[in-house]
């Protein structure tokens, strides 16, 4: 482990992170700031190249650290925290870049689309809950919250690292592409006839979240071949995004794994014959 490095409050590494952190984007060198050791965790978990590692006075330094580490006092530290309790320490990695052709790159496919959510906790979770239901990617559609936002890092506990998503992509785009691999699209809105549970998720498909307060908009909604609704109570006008996503992705994968033994028996009895 080497010596903490002495930095001052001009360092130019210091200054990007302040402006990444500002803005919710990587910095000039491609880096993304993560605060915390469960972060920094999960990014070694999931073989994200760690930079730099910047720790507040008095903090322990990880026994395994290998990378160059700067030494804080408490007043510069707080200059590049998010969080009102830090424990004092923040590191830059370097995520993985995806483009939509990763999102897609397993069979069948299964993508969350998001259309202008706002709520950087709700982007952070809709990403945790893709990556345990099986989703294959998520693509944020242009005016969504970005995924650098330091909220939704945290929210998604890890799963930003590992599971292939877009930013910033324009809804033709998008469609273009799905349309082109035979992936159909499907919307949602309270009073669908048709539910979720009607779909057959076990094909190609793209599910799109609509904006936390006035849910898909017309262009949205036109793209789409058709729309569903989750059953629940009408007492309930309508739920969260993030919790939307969950219910419709357990479904999918609940139709999936149910289908995956019938798959196996019928491969077994291909290569019987």
């Amino acid at each position: 482990m080497d010596h903490p490095i002495q930095v001052g409050k001009h360092n130019r590494k210091l200054t990007e992170l302040r402006k990444a952190i500002r803005q919710g984007k990587l910095t000039t060198d491609g880096l993304l700031p993560v605060e915390g050791p469960i972060l920094l965790d999960e990014a070694r978990r999931s073989r994200i190249e760690v930079v730099d590692l910047f720790i507040r006075t008095g903090c322990p330094i990880p026994d395994d650290a290998s990378n160059p580490i700067h030494e804080l006092p408490p007043d510069l530290f707080k200059t590049i925290q998010e969080t009102e309790h830090s424990q004092g320490i923040l590191a830059t990695v370097r995520p993985r870049q995806f483009t939509l052709s990763d999102l897609l790159s397993v069979s069948p496919a299964l993508v969350v689309m998001l259309g202008r959510l706002q709520d950087p906790g709700n982007v952070g979770t809709i990403l945790r809950v893709s990556e345990a239901f099986g989703a294959t990617g998520c693509a944020a559609l242009r005016g969504t919250v970005s995924f650098y936002n330091g909220k939704v890092v945290r929210a998604s506990a890890g799963s930003l690292f590992r599971l292939p998503h877009v930013g910033g992509v324009d809804l033709p785009e998008v469609v273009q592409v799905l349309q082109d691999k035979s992936i159909q699209i499907v919307g949602t809105a309270p009073t669908s006839e048709s539910s979720i549970e009607k779909w057959d998720w076990r094909k190609p498909t793209a599910v799109m979240i609509g904006n936390e307060g006035s849910g898909l908009n017309r262009e949205e909604l036109g793209y789409c071949d058709t729309v569903l609704r989750i059953p629940h109570s009408p007492i309930v006008e309508s739920l969260n995004s993030a919790i939307a996503t969950a219910v419709i992705l357990y479904e999918a994968s609940k139709q999936r794994r149910r289908a995956e033994p019938a798959q196996a028996r019928k491969g077994a009895a291909i290569k019987r014959s």
